[in-house]
């Protein structure tokens, strides 16, 4: 159980980073004012689709982490984690692929949900470093835990910088493209990309934590 748990905790990891690589990859090109609207149109598909892979994996490696985590360490960890940490992880998936289908379009609200959930989750992870740290668990473990709330954090913030971007997508699609709307996405394109940026710091952190028990 625990070296499937793991392999699934490396995939999701794997998904995560190819994922972004994807989207941050399809994003020069909607931003490329040299293209036809509908070809950047298109690269913007590609993006959402792309943007898919770290969507799911986020939940995923939440889940495996704490299966993980109580099963290394079931003196300080409750053996109930498993349980809570599964069922976040259901609640976040099924609320994820709702917004990203059909009735996402007719329930907005749920994208309300989601972000409460991850505001939650951030507070959660972080209090459960600290008291990590002081009820004996590993100082790596803490620290990743940490470090993933941080992940979940920046996501937050991705989802709010893209806001305006989408403002001067849409106007680029329904009006055509001009300087001012191309200004304007790269503009905040550029501000989303330094909390991707930071994304994948942490991803790659959290990674060099993770081998170092492994490898031990």
């Amino acid at each position: 159980m625990y070296t499937i748990l793991l392999y699934v905790h490396v995939l999701a990891l794997v998904y995560w980073l190819g994922g972004d690589l994807g989207t941050y990859l399809s994003s020069r090109h909607v931003l490329n004012r040299d293209l036809a609207v509908e070809s950047r149109q298109t690269a913007f598909k590609i993006l959402m689709e792309c943007d898919m892979g770290p969507r799911l994996a986020m939940p995923i490696i939440l889940g495996t982490g704490c299966h993980l985590a109580a099963l290394r360490w079931p003196t300080l960890i409750p053996a109930e984690t498993i349980l809570i940490g599964w069922g976040t992880v259901g609640v976040w998936l099924g609320l994820i692929l709702a917004i990203h289908s059909n009735l996402g379009h007719r329930m907005p609200a749920l994208a309300q949900w989601d972000l409460r959930l991850r505001f939650a989750l951030v507070l959660t992870l972080l209090g459960t470093a600290v008291l990590g740290f002081s009820k004996g668990l590993p100082d790596w473990m803490a620290i990743k835990i940490g470090i993933f709330a941080v992940l979940v954090g920046c996501g937050i913030a991705v989802r709010f910088g893209l806001k305006p971007f989408a403002l001067a997508y849409m106007q680029m699609i329904n009006d055509g493209a001009s300087e001012a709307g191309d200004s304007a996405m790269i503009h905040h394109m550029g501000i989303v990309r330094r909390y991707v940026w930071a994304i994948w710091l942490g991803l790659f952190v959290n990674a060099a934590l993770g081998l170092r028990v492994i490898g031990s």
